[in-house]
């Protein structure tokens, strides 16, 4: 059975290397998307990625949209607090043309890195002024619980480092945490990465959704939430029937796939929400396989696949100013050059990413000044 032929906006993809344009391009080509959201996630060498979404949004503005991150260097840098602050940065991003914000911050990896409380005074007027604009954010928040506990953990996940000891936040904690930021924002325009990483709980998925109607939950595959949709199908196809305007698809492509592995992988996303044809799915080598899909009606799939998405960015279509982006480059750059790369010394790979990452944000500099 083959996939639907329907208008596909791909709410997270990643986009790190300007160098990589090509690529990105041909996966969105090949797969038939309307558009892509560039995603910029903060980084301890880079800053954050905005530079690359601000260049691809520049050249190729009917086929993205751009999601920054946020700079936290001032505080990697010990002066315990966002400079500029984190609400003057909204303001930039806004000026600059992103359609929202993306952060990453929630995945224990990021916590424990920036070691910030999310219902603390640092984002307390960052997330109410989310809240009175109505600019969406995209928020990473959490992992799989597969990942505290050593006989579930698929190797390759403990290779990137991902395995939680006591010394990580739990997913509780930082469940609390971001319970209090909704309680004080219940208006929040928020759309929660990876289904929130609540595909094992339905019921507490529905508290969220019923309870605050401004939070979405994205699809874009963690390793484990297809197997827990494929093992309760009948019962998730309700879920996503009953929820049809609170769900965006999504994939996690980025540019350090393959183009093979990126199609494949969308396809395969797409497959288990359209069909109910069995699909392998790999991830875990302990779960079963095949995983079988939903089977949603089209209707269904036509608002998750781009209705919803369009909605939560709104009717305007926001275009990069140019001037303004180029300054705000220029500013990351030197935000880098006051970083360094300490940390990546000792790991040659590492290091020989961080270096090619980092010129990647120079290369988008010199770009947007022979744009202009």
């Amino acid at each position: 059975m083959g996939l639907l032929d329907l208008k596909i906006v791909d709410c997270h993809v990643h986009f790190e290397d300007v160098e990589h344009a090509d690529l990105i391009l041909s996966i969105l080509k090949e797969l038939r998307f309307k558009r892509m959201n560039i995603v910029s996630a903060v980084s301890s060498f880079r800053v954050n990625f905005n530079p690359e979404a601000i260049y691809v949004k520049t050249v190729r503005p009917e086929l993205f949209y751009a999601f920054g991150g946020l700079d936290y260097s001032s505080v990697s840098l010990g002066l315990g607090k966002a400079e500029p602050s984190l609400t003057k940065q909204v303001d930039t991003m806004i000026q600059v043309g992103f359609d929202g914000v993306k952060m990453v911050e929630g995945k224990q990896t990021e916590r424990k890195r920036l070691n910030i409380a999310f219902d603390s005074r640092f984002y307390k007027e960052y997330f109410e002024y989310l809240e009175s604009l109505q600019y969406p954010l995209l928020f990473h928040v959490n992992d799989p619980e597969e990942y505290w506990d050593l006989e579930q953990i698929p190797p390759w996940a403990i290779q990137k480092g991902w395995f939680y000891d006591k010394t990580f936040p739990t997913r509780e904690h930082l469940y609390n945490e971001v319970g209090n930021v909704l309680e004080n924002c219940p208006n929040l325009k928020v759309l929660f990465a990876h289904f929130y990483f609540l595909s094992a709980e339905m019921e507490r998925a529905s508290r969220l959704l019923d309870t605050y109607k401004s939070v979405h939950l994205d699809l874009t595959p963690d390793p484990v939430m297809y197997y827990n949709f494929s093992a309760k199908p009948e019962e998730w196809r309700e879920f996503f029937i009953r929820y049809q305007d609170r769900l965006v698809y999504g994939t996690d492509i980025n540019d350090n796939h393959t183009f093979e592995h990126a199609v494949n992988l969308a396809n395969r996303v797409r497959k288990l929400l359209e069909t109910d044809e069995p699909v392998t799915w790999g991830a875990y080598p302990k779960k079963k396989e095949p995983l079988i899909g939903l089977k949603l009606p089209e209707h269904v799939l036509r608002k998750i696949y781009a209705e919803n998405f369009e909605k939560i960015v709104g009717k305007e279509r926001r275009t990069i100013n140019v001037d303004t982006a180029l300054a705000e480059c220029n500013r990351l750059t030197k935000q880098l050059d006051r970083l360094g790369m300490e940390k990546e010394a000792g790991f040659p790979e590492r290091m020989k990413r961080s270096e090619r990452l980092r010129k990647s944000a120079y290369r988008v500099v010199d770009i947007l000044k022979n744009i202009r």
